[in-house]
């Protein structure tokens, strides 16, 4: 008996390929164009939605190719290699239009038509990521999950990252001291210091770290060619570092040089993070978000401004370069210590930075009767529900949304349409090739 075949109507958040079975039941498959014909296998099958990947492509978009990474399909990573890069940018524009046009704000469906931005494309589709962590599975295979499941892929190299991570990796997987550390190992971070182009590598481990373990570290901080940096970190033990040579112990954070970006800043500007700190990871379109950002604010020498999840000062700085007063504030300790450095450094008088949750700092703030011209927000993944109210009242006038996630951003512009702000710019971008994420700057204005 022939599997059934099904035809993908459209692509939706996720990435997924939107199909129906003969009973009128959604169907969402993975690794498809729309247009193509597919058969699937089903991973999950519930009363009115199954999902599924595809099993064969009976008849491919003209827009298929073949993904440039041998292990694509099987690493849990990247999931769009299988469509060129224009057609990654166009297929995310359309997941974002359909989720605002399903959005239950009137403004919002309009906005889908009359606000929303042409995407910004990444200056680099592949060895854009500073960054990658490495999973260590039962079987002690160093790699990338695997979709739905706790094993790893083996990978020597990968496409995302730079390539002196990848040449990093290559060094240290067969070494005999890493392959005497790799039992005890859950994991392990390598980090491109995008300054000095040297490498920091975290290793997760699974129990307090001993002298042999030490020897071992050591060993490859001397061995292995751009590792400059080794820390160990687990459950159960502090942070055990840094090991490194002692003319290196100036290197054990990380930082990049931003660029001046007139006509809102006029000098380059350092902002650098402790290891295990957030940056982003594609660190040139960053600077387009940094930018995009900027433009939106357009704060002024007589304005306030309020930064939440303020992180490192990715935003706060830059913009205290313009503005009257900034307030920072960020729920993680070495991201405040951080954001404080950096500015001191800028040699900038006009800064604040808090460490606290940041629905708990709103309301502190409310009942402080503080406002802020500008507020910029750039939340996690889950956003800010609930908060659209305290927002409302902190803000005079501009509210900078920086998203990372398109459903969770339409559920909480919708709570701030309701409060009163009017949504003027919607400017996606693409921060992460050849992966279904998407990255939005919204702007709202009290009117």
């Amino acid at each position: 008996m022939s599997s059934p075949s099904f035809i993908i109507e459209k692509l939706v958040h996720g990435g997924f390929g939107l199909s129906h079975d003969k009973d009128g039941r959604v169907l969402l498959i993975e690794g498809v164009i729309p247009g193509e014909t597919v058969t699937a296998n089903l991973i999950e099958k519930g009363k009115t939605l199954k999902k599924g990947t595809a099993a064969k492509i009976l008849e491919p978009s003209p827009q298929r190719i073949p993904a440039p990474c041998s292990l694509y399909g099987q690493c849990g990573g990247c999931d769009f290699q299988h469509m060129p890069y224009p057609c990654q940018l166009q297929l995310k524009m359309e997941i974002l239009q359909e989720l605002l046009k399903r959005a239950g704000n009137s403004s919002l469906r309009q906005a889908a038509d009359t606000l929303l931005l042409p995407l910004l494309p990444s200056s680099e589709q592949f060895h854009y990521r500073q960054r990658i962590r490495l999973q260590v599975d039962e079987q002690q295979v160093v790699g990338f999950h695997r979709r739905r499941s706790h094993d790893c892929v083996g990978i020597k190299s990968c496409l995302l990252a730079g390539p002196e991570i990848n040449h990093c990796l290559q060094e240290l997987l067969p070494h005999p001291s890493f392959h005497r550390l790799r039992p005890h190992m859950q994991g392990m971070e390598i980090l491109l210091n995008p300054d000095s182009s040297k490498l920091i590598l975290l290793i997760h481990f699974q129990r307090k770290p001993r002298p042999k373990d030490i020897e071992n570290v050591r060993k490859l901080v001397r061995e292995l060619t751009g590792l400059v940096v080794i820390f160990l970190i687990g459950e159960n033990f502090a942070l055990s570092g840094p090991y490194c040579d002692e003319q290196e112990e100036d290197r054990v954070t990380l930082s990049f040089t931003l660029p001046p970006l007139p006509p809102h800043t006029d000098r380059p500007l350092v902002l650098s993070w402790e290891t295990g700190g957030f940056c982003q990871v594609n660190l040139q379109q960053n600077i387009t978000l940094i930018n995009t950002t900027l433009d939106c604010c357009k704060i002024t020498k007589e304005e306030s401004l309020l930064d939440l999840f303020c992180g490192m000062g990715n935003f706060s700085l830059p913009l205290a370069e313009r503005a009257k007063s900034v307030l920072g504030i960020e729920g993680q300790a070495s991201a405040i210590r951080s954001a404080r450095k950096n500015s001191d450094q800028a040699g900038q008088a006009n800064t604040e930075f808090r460490k606290r949750p940041i629905h708990q700092a709103c309301e502190e703030l409310v009942q402080e009767n503080r406002k802020f011209d500008c507020v910029v927000i750039d939340p996690p993944r889950q956003g800010v529900p609930g908060l659209a109210d305290k927002l409302f009242i902190l803000c005079r006038k501009r509210l900078v949304y920086i998203s990372c996630d398109p459903a969770t951003l339409c559920r909480d512009l919708g709570e701030l349409l309701d409060q009163g702000f009017s949504l003027t710019t919607l400017q996606p971008l693409d921060m992460f090739p050849q992966t279904h994420h998407i990255e939005t700057v919204a702007l709202l204005e009290k009117v």
